[in-house]
């Protein structure tokens, strides 16, 4: 067994040469990649196979969650570390992981340090307005001292800024770990359109399975400025607000829901949130399933564009 695993989902995007090469000069040499992929292989990625453990695996149908599925499904690390095609990582960065795990046994998933593009949580805003009601309240006492923590709502908020070293459901794909006894048994729920909050779902799965998800301050990657799945273009901004706050959605599964409390907030928000929490709601009352959930999704995201 290797001691690593780094997954890369990917459209095969021009920055996927340059995460590449860095893996090429990492101080850790005992690591295979496992790039699950969409579009054309070309020649140029394949030849990385002369100096990486490379695995492909095309992916014909899905998006952003199966593709991570199926690096779940197919990892055989120690721990598996997740990366985007348009980060880079610096030298130490899987010794950082392999580190960390090693001197955290409680630690289920953890997330190193990112530089450059940064996210938004739009669920933040209405912490920030709703923060002293039960709506905000910590969805048990497991959260209380989580940074990054779930709402009797469904809904992923953070209490403050996050500075490293911190219990908190605010793991980063792009920079991301898991420890064997983790990935062979959690999964992504295919709800979405942009992948939005899997690492939440995956999270909150170690945390109901007995472990801690973290960040902490090395194994930094460094994210390159190009639009992307959760950082779109202003226009696309709308449609991934929405999508944020379809997570409810998803929690259900993991952690079950007041349907009654999410009904009662749902009076009192409007915008982007309230389309997002409504489209919860309902999947939650009807029991869709996800892949249906999704296409309601999207339908809704296509008519309020058309507009």
């Amino acid at each position: 067994m290797v001691s690593t695993t780094v997954g890369i989902p990917t459209l095969l995007r021009n920055s996927l040469k340059k995460t590449l090469e860095a893996l090429m000069n990492q101080s850790e040499d005992d690591f295979e990649v496992l790039i699950t992929y969409k579009g054309n292989l070309t020649r140029e990625i394949e030849n990385f196979e002369k100096y990486l453990n490379i695995r492909f695996i095309e992916q014909k149908e899905g998006l952003f969650e199966e593709a991570l599925n199926t690096v779940l499904f197919n990892a055989k690390g120690k721990i598996l570390i997740t990366i985007d095609d348009d980060a880079i990582p610096l030298r130490d960065w899987i010794k950082d992981h392999l580190s960390f795990h090693d001197n955290h046994k409680n630690v289920g998933i953890a997330s190193g340090k990112v530089t450059g593009k940064r996210w938004i949580n739009y669920p933040n805003y209405l912490y920030e307005k709703f923060k002293s009601t039960k709506y905000m309240e910590e969805y048990n006492e497991v959260f209380k001292d989580y940074v990054g923590y779930l709402t009797k709502t469904g809904l992923s908020v953070d209490r403050k800024e996050h500075k490293g070293n911190e219990k908190t459901l605010a793991i980063v794909g792009a920079n991301m770990s898991l420890k064997r006894e983790v990935y062979t048994y959690v999964r992504t729920i295919p709800f979405t359109l942009r992948g939005s909050y899997n690492e939440t779902v995956l999270s909150l799965q170690a945390i109901k399975m007995g472990f801690e998800t973290r960040t902490f301050s090395k194994a930094e990657v460094y994210h390159i400025q190009n639009p992307s799945l959760s950082a779109p273009t202003k226009e696309e901004e709308g449609a991934l607000i929405i999508e944020k706050y379809t997570l409810p959605y998803a929690v259900n599964f993991i952690f079950p829901l007041e349907v009654e409390l999410i009904k009662e907030f749902l009076t009192k928000i409007q915008g982007e949130a309230k389309i997002g929490l409504e489209l919860a709601f309902k999947g939650i009352e009807e029991r869709i399933k996800p892949t249906d959930f999704r296409l309601i999704l999207k339908k809704t995201i296509d008519g309020i564009r058309n507009l």
